[in-house]
């Protein structure tokens, strides 16, 4: 008999020939099958929603987003209520637009292992006249368009250009040639989504199948009209009267539009340091802030009780004047009649007591001046006692979690704490070292960025005049870099009115 053995679903049978056939079970196996099927299913889940589509038209738009077309909208919606993340997005702005966009080229200095390239500033009258009329012609100022380009780029990985293509009649006076690129304006990633034909759909949507730019309000796509432009063609850039063209940096694993790196892993983080001054401020708004624990003893409540009996009864008698009143509980109508004594007549006077307590306790909070009031039986003075709180644990664990969670922003952004003044609870970074240091491995980063961010306007350049493409002339950001204390005489450095402390830290700082 030859050996078989047969498994379906953690369950089998073997046949054996010295033993005859066997049953058995492999314990657990259906529950790690379980997990295994909810795993892939959160994959799929993932990566099924960017072949969603939406039709306008005769056009088929993929849609931005995991569920929805507001990609751009979520990364901002979440991000914007953050009381850091809006400043180190503009930090990230600030740090690449440096002091501005300048014409270089680049050359090769030094020989060897020393050999590098250096960016040489180049003066060119024709380029810098044609950048300078942007605004005559009726667009935004290129520093203005290249600025909004940064921060769409650090927001979602995106640069968005409209081309504007024609001859200025003021620009040909000015520099003595026709420019078949008048300007360029910034597209908003919030308002311009992909799109292709109908008919030019193949099994997978990809980047290079749209060839068309709708602009669009996608909150409400049904309510207003789409402007549909083509997509700018490098290939033959004068193909269309106007054209938009939309560069993104790849994400790996997604073939049409960018996602950022950050905001998946960040968003838990940024909704919960949202949520922080939320947690206190309705902490301060909603806790027992004062505290206090009033202890009313039994016998004070009997002995009020038959004075308000007492008096009740004496109301009804002629031969007593009628009291309306005591310790703030009325005890006649509204017609001046008296009334019967009831039981809540002394909890009215108890209500009335604490009220008069608490005017002596005053807060900003909205419950701040509260207390809690029991009854203890067998001793007649009232005892006031501190309500059990753990206030300052719970403001200690929040502001505790609040600057975790700023740690891993900074660290999801990759910029070290120290050049963006939120280290130790605000306070920069002492080290002068270390903040210099920083600086110079984030600016070195950023070379992709300035590549996306200054691409179209250096085709732009090259297009209009050839003979900068022939001189490799660009247009990149002059971002300076600071010269180290010890690097810089005297005379160099801002403040010569330095106190004898500051000169003694001073020398400190050249020595080390």
């Amino acid at each position: 008999m030859e050996q078989k053995i047969e498994i379906k679903n953690g369950r089998g049978w073997a046949a054996v020939p010295s033993c005859g056939v066997l049953t058995f079970e492999i314990q657990g196996i259906a529950e790690r099958e379980d997990i295994r099927q909810k795993e892939y299913q959160n994959i799929y889940s993932k990566y099924i929603t960017e072949n969603h589509t939406m039709k306008i038209g005769d056009f088929i738009v993929p849609m931005w987003g995991e569920g929805h077309n507001l990609y751009p909208q979520e990364v901002f919606s979440t991000t914007s209520e953050n009381k850091l993340f809006p400043e180190v997005i503009k930090k990230q702005v600030n740090f690449l637009f440096g002091k501005g966009p300048r014409l270089y080229r680049e050359i090769i200095q030094g020989e060897g292992e020393k050999q590098r390239r250096v960016r040489i500033p180049v003066e060119n009258q024709e380029i810098q006249d044609w950048l300078n009329s942007w605004e005559e012609a009726g667009y935004d100022h290129y520093w203005g368009y290249l600025r909004n380009l940064i921060t769409d780029y650090y927001y979602v990985n995106t640069c968005i250009s409209q081309y504007h293509f024609g001859v200025a009649r003021r620009i040909r006076r000015q520099i003595g040639r026709e420019l078949k690129i008048l300007a360029l304006s910034y597209v908003g990633s919030d308002e311009a989504r992909l799109a292709t034909k109908e008919t030019d759909i193949r099994k997978r949507i990809k980047n290079a199948d749209c060839k068309f730019i709708i602009l669009g309000d996608w909150f409400n796509p049904n309510g207003y009209d789409f402007e549909v432009y083509n997509r700018f063609d490098p290939s033959d850039p004068f193909k269309y009267p106007t054209a938009i063209a939309f560069n993104s940096d790849k994400t790996f694993t997604k073939w049409i539009y960018a996602f950022n790196d950050w905001f998946k892993g960040l968003s838990e983080w940024i909704k919960a340091s949202n949520l922080s001054p939320k947690y206190l401020n309705s902490y301060l708004k909603n806790a027992l802030n004062a505290h206090i624990h009033v202890i009313i003893p039994g016998s004070w409540y009997i002995q009020q009780k038959e004075i308000l009996q007492n008096i009740c009864n004496e109301n009804f008698t002629e031969d007593y004047p009628v009291q309306s009143e005591y310790r703030g509980v009325k005890l006649v109508d509204d017609k001046g009649e008296p009334i019967r004594f009831y039981e809540t007549m002394v909890d009215r006077l108890i209500a009335c007591e604490l009220r008069e307590i608490t005017k002596m306790m005053t807060g900003e909070g909205k419950n701040q001046g509260k207390l809690w009031a029991s009854t203890k039986w067998g001793e007649d003075g009232w005892e006031f006692k501190e309500f059990p709180g753990k206030f300052k644990e719970y403001f200690e664990t929040v502001i505790a979690y609040d600057k975790r969670a700023d740690q891993v922003i900074l660290a999801g952004k990759g910029i070290n704490s120290s050049i963006t003044n939120v280290e130790n609870d605000g306070v920069i970074s002492k080290s002068g070292s270390d903040v210099y240091y920083n600086y110079l491995i984030y600016i070195a980063s950023l070379t992709l960025d300035e590549y996306f961010v200054t691409k179209e306007i250096n085709r732009a350049i090259h297009l209009n005049f050839p003979e900068a493409k022939k001189q490799d002339i660009r247009l990149g950001f002059w971002i300076d870099i600071p010269a180290k204390l010890q690097d810089t005489t005297p005379s160099e450095r801002p403040n010569q009115t330095a106190t004898a402390d500051t000169k003694s830290d001073i020398q400190k700082t050249e020595e080390q």
